[in-house]
């Protein structure tokens, strides 16, 4: 199935961020802000929004690309509204108004967007459940530890700030908070996704640092240079991300082995983080609480090494495990096939055919029963090793008479049978049976020369279900009379006369 083109707004967004980026590389050549490059940056949110209702109409999941739609919408109603009443006027904004009220919806938006998404079709996960405990586990570790992160870099500065009101100290460290919620969801949504979440991850990372950039420049500075450049590719990611996840649909394509490899080790870079967070912030501590932290810091990286070791045990044990599981497969299939087939000549045995007559007991079939004649003088005067080379050459000429209707079985000794996959017109069951007596009856080579065969049939068919027993017992007689009357021909059961459908004209012309 091709997959669907992307919509061609997609494309005027990336190259109205391109130009945007440019524009902020040109702004610091030029030692301030170019007014192009405001605009650039209206233009991007907006852009973002349209080719994301573009997308709606191409979209799998129609309620999610709807849905994201409006979040980015909010989005581009938020930034226009700031960015024209307070930047380009050089004006500064309220503590909290319309744009503050616009980012909160659109925040809310894709939290509840991505909570609504369910792991359906992921091993492990349930309906109504974000995803397996572990998964879970392991995205909350790494959504602690950039909290932890922008706690150090930007909220708790922003705390102690004596130039802020608590009205404006609310509102940004409500932005830190659900962008570290919303990069942890997103996390956990690239554990049930392959790779369409990517890009919405790297969206919301980006948003992450833009706000604690924008933090650590000062909390009454206007967002320019960096926070704009990650804030405008952040949204570029989201919207590429947004339109990705409708397209493919809702949690139907399982984790692949790469996706897995990068994403398993994020807690331990998370607690790694958490580490070197907690050694840097303590050089005023006296020498006992150094030695503290310290000692806890060697307690983590003990427990992670044998967390490591373990994980590394079970992988071994699981991949011994599945390879005992294959083997073991492999060892049924073996005896399966040799309880099933004759050792010699490879076709279905005794029980092998009996299973197989079983199995279409009922339905419509034909039997032919053989039986090899004057095949006793071949053990006598050549020996068993010339009489097995002789029943392994009436195999093959006996499988390339039957396809593709009849199933040949040997059922022991000198004794084998055809039974049909389906129901025959009787002729064209008459006309195997006459093809039987041909090919066997060509000389087989014995010791460097040639020893004549021939072989007895005794046909019986089946019009209506009648059961296996009965369809033996009628195909020995056949056979059996067929021998009394002097071998090399086709015996038939007397049958009703009815005819059966869907036969075709002629059976293969050759052994």
């Amino acid at each position: 199935m091709p997959r669907p083109h992307l919509p061609p707004l997609l494309i005027l967004l990336l190259l109205t961020a391109a130009a945007h980026t440019l524009s902020l590389l040109f702004s610091v050549r030029a030692g301030e802000i170019l007014p192009v490059s405001d605009q650039l940056y209206l233009l991007v949110p907006a852009v973002a929004a349209l080719a994301c209702w573009q997308a709606v109409r191409g979209a799998r999941d129609r309620r999610l690309a709807v849905w994201a739609a409006t979040c980015l919408t909010l989005l581009a109603a938020a930034e226009v509204y700031v960015v024209a009443a307070f930047d380009l006027r050089h004006v500064r904004a309220p503590d909290y108004g319309l744009g503050d009220a616009l980012y909160h919806a659109y925040y809310l938006g894709l939290l509840g967007l991505l909570l609504s998404l369910r792991g359906g079709g992921v091993p492990g996960a349930r309906e109504g459940r974000l995803g397996p405990p572990e998964w879970v586990l392991d995205s909350l570790i790494t959504g602690v530890v950039v909290a932890e992160l922008s706690w150090v870099l930007g909220v708790a500065p922003l705390l102690v700030d004596a130039r802020t009101t608590l009205l404006f100290k609310a509102v940004n460290v409500s932005y830190v908070v659900l962008d570290v919620v919303l990069l942890t969801l997103v996390l956990l949504r690239l554990r049930l996704s392959r790779a369409s979440a990517w890009p919405l991850l790297l969206g919301l990372l980006s948003y992450v640092v833009a706000d604690l950039v924008y933090l650590m420049d000062g909390p009454v500075r206007m967002p320019v240079g960096l926070p704009d450049l990650l804030w405008t590719w952040g949204t570029v990611g989201q919207t590429a991300g947004f339109i990705l996840l409708s397209r493919q649909g809702a949690g139907r394509v399982p984790p692949g082995a790469v996706l897995s490899a990068v994403v398993r080790p994020l807690p331990y870079l998370a607690v790694l983080t958490a580490c070197l967070i907690l050694v840097s912030n303590t050089p005023g501590a006296d020498l006992r609480g150094r030695g503290v932290v310290w000692f806890t810091v060697t307690v983590f990286a003990l427990v992670m090494v044998r967390q490591a070791v373990t994980l590394l045990e079970t992988a071994r044990l699981n991949r011994a495990l599945t390879e005992q599981a294959a083997q073991l497969q492999r060892s049924r299939d073996e005896m399966e096939l040799r309880a099933h087939h004759d050792g010699l000549t490879g076709l279905l045995n005794r029980e092998g055919f009996y299973r197989l007559l079983r199995a279409q007991e009922g339905g419509e079939r034909s039997l032919l029963m053989l039986d090899l004649d004057g095949f006793k003088p071949v053990n006598d005067t050549y020996g068993h090793a010339a009489g097995d080379l002789v029943l392994r050459e009436v195999a093959r000429r006996l499988q390339g008479v039957a396809q593709p209707d009849f199933v040949p079985a040997r059922l022991g000794g000198d004794e084998f049978a055809l039974l049909s996959r389906g129901p025959l017109e009787p002729a064209l069951v008459r006309r195997y049976a006459l093809l039987v007596v041909e090919c066997l009856s060509e000389p087989f080579a014995v010791r460097g020369g040639t020893m004549p065969l021939s072989v007895s049939v005794g046909v019986a068919s089946a019009d209506t279900p009648l059961p296996e027993q009965t369809l033996l017992a009628r195909a020995d007689a056949a056979l059996y009379e067929a021998k009394r009357a002097g071998g090399r021909r086709v015996n038939e059961a007397p049958a009703s006369p009815s005819r059966l459908r869907d036969a075709r004209p002629e059976p293969p012309g050759a052994c």
